[in-house]
C-alpha cells in the first residue's frame, strides 16, 4: 500500500501567506494543486503545466512539503505530491485563489471536486464543450456550469461514439482541447486507439 508522508515543519506555525507567497514560482505550482485538489503529480507534470524549469519546480515542491500544505509519495523512481486538504488555512485559500479566477479556470476547479466528471473536452473554435460523467449524465450542480456551453453524456455513451461514430466526436477530440487532464483513466487509452492526439489546455499536467 502507498502511503503519503506528511512532515513537520515549523512552518506549520507560521503565517501561511509569507510560507507561499515569497515566490511567484510557488505560486504557480501551488496554482495546479489547487484547482484540482484530488490528484497527485509528479515533478515533469508540474514543469509541463506551469512552463517553470524543473529545478525550480523541484525547490517549489520541497517547500510546500517542508510547510506540510503538501504530501508526498514515491511510486518506484518517481515521486508524487498531493495538496493536504486538512491544512489550516486550505479552504480560504483555495476560496480566495478562485475568487480572482478566470470563470474557466472556476468551471475546472468545480469539476475538480466531482468524482463523477472523467473527461472534458472544449472545442477551441465554438467554445462549445462535452465532459464525459460516469454513473449517468445528470449535470454537476455547480453555479459555473451555466456559463458554458456543455453537453453531458455517461462513459458508455461516449466509448459507443468512439467505436461507431468517431466524427460525432471530431468538434472534441480533434479540433479541442482537453481541460480536464485526467489521462490517468483508463479511457485514453481507447482514445488514442481511434487515432485521436488531444491537445492539452494551458495549464493542464
Amino acid at each position: 500500500m502507498v502511503v503519503m508522508t506528511k512532515l513537520s515543519s515549523p512552518f506549520r506555525s507560521e503565517n501561511l501567506l509569507t510560507v507561499l507567497f515569497t515566490s511567484m514560482a510557488r505560486v504557480s505550482v501551488l496554482r495546479v494543486f489547487l484547482i484540482d485538489p484530488q490528484r497527485a503529480y509528479y515533478q515533469r507534470q508540474l514543469e509541463a503545466a506551469t512552463g517553470l524549469a524543473i529545478r525550480a519546480v523541484q525547490r517549489e515542491l520541497e517547500k510546500l512539503t517542508e510547510s506540510g500544505l503538501l504530501n508526498r509519495r514515491a511510486e518506484g523512481k518517481r515521486a508524487y505530491y498531493a495538496i493536504d486538504s486538512e491544512f489550516p488555512g486550505f479552504d480560504e485559500l483555495r476560496s480566495l485563489f478562485l475568487k480572482e479566477a478566470e470563470p474557466i479556470i472556476r468551471f475546472r476547479a468545480a469539476l475538480g471536486l466531482e468524482r463523477r466528471a472523467q473527461l472534458c473536452f472544449q472545442n477551441k473554435r465554438t467554445g462549445r464543450m462535452l465532459l464525459v460523467m460516469q454513473d449517468g449524465a445528470q449535470a454537476p450542480d455547480v453555479p459555473e456550469f451555466d456559463l458554458f456551453d456543455v453537453e453531458t453524456i455517461e462513459t458508455t455513451e461516449f466509448l459507443e461514439r468512439l467505436a461507431h461514430a468517431p466524427k460525432s466526436l471530431h468538434p472534441f477530440l480533434k479540433a479541442g482541447e482537453d481541460i480536464l487532464g485526467r489521462r490517468e483513466d483508463i479511457i485514453w487509452c481507447r482514445i488514442e486507439a481511434a487515432g485521436f492526439q488531444v491537445q492539452k489546455s494551458k495549464g493542464i499536467p
